[in-house]
């Protein structure tokens, strides 16, 4: 039962014990968060979803970068969302950020809105992962790329493979699984990147193209 709360709290974090956990997530999960702000090469007009943006600490450091675009983010946790907006308070004011709740297979933006979707450790928790590729696929524009940054099934428990993987509300997947999933979204081409540094096992994401 504890473990079936924490793993609850991961997918959708809520309250106090919520907003601790979106901390700790902020500063556990850095190395893949600027490994994937890196990894989607922004330029300062374009246009960026986010889904599954957390406390907001990817969307800050973007903002960085798009000065004269936007960054969206949305989350299925208004505890996150919440603490999301209070961290990008400022690039909010200005216009440049928007953060909101949201559900990743139902998103409610136009055809073709962004350069760039991107999600950090969130597809294991997406009770419809397929339907959540076909909207990052719809919103995209042709040409923008869909970021999944993971912990793959491969890299999970590398120094002791007979442990469980995964648990009832956390799926892990291979990268080819996801690479798979891209595909039958409907995205042209996908690529692996991952990191050579081994101690930076979710430096690791399966990237589509639309």
């Amino acid at each position: 039962m504890l473990q079936k709360y924490i793993d609850g709290q991961y997918r959708r974090p809520s309250g106090l014990v919520g907003r601790l956990i979106g901390e700790r997530m902020v500063r556990d999960h850095q190395p893949e968060n600027l490994w994937t702000v890196a990894l989607l090469h922004a330029q300062p007009t374009d246009c960026i979803l986010e889904l599954g943006c957390g406390a907001g600490f990817a969307v800050q450091e973007l903002a960085r970068i798009v000065t004269h675009g936007r960054v969206v983010g949305i989350d299925a946790s208004a505890t996150m969302v919440r603490a999301a907006r209070r961290r990008n308070a400022q690039t909010i004011a200005q216009g440049r950020v928007a953060l909101q709740r949201g559900d990743a297979a139902n998103l409610p933006f136009a055809h073709a809105a962004f350069d760039n979707v991107f999600s950090i450790h969130s597809i294991y928790f997406w009770p419809q992962p397929l339907c959540a590729l076909e909207a990052a696929h719809r919103v995209l524009k042709p040409g923008g790329t869909c970021t999944l940054t993971v912990l793959p099934k491969e890299r999970w428990n590398e120094h002791d493979p007979d442990m469980p993987v995964g648990t009832p509300e956390c799926r892990p997947y291979t990268g080819a699984e996801i690479a798979r999933m891209l595909v039958e979204a409907g995205f042209s081409s996908t690529q692996i990147h991952a990191d050579p540094d081994r101690t930076r096992r979710s430096n690791y994401s399966v990237v589509g193209i639309r």
